[in-house]
């Protein structure tokens, strides 16, 4: 998957192993659509869930 496109709620749900309506209800929205950037997620992923060093 290309880090830079835009993901859809469900791509992203997916991504993540949790449903859609968490993605909702864990969301800022910004515009009309949501759409998620997967380098973003990445990047929250590491601050949040930081690998044992």
């Amino acid at each position: 998957m290309h880090h830079n496109r835009l993901m859809t709620v469900d791509e992203l749900a997916e991504y993540l192993g949790k449903k859609p309506a968490w993605i909702y209800n864990n969301h800022r929205k910004v515009g009309g659509s949501l759409r998620f950037r997967m380098s973003e997620v990445d990047r929250w992923l590491d601050r949040e869930c930081p690998a044992s060093a």
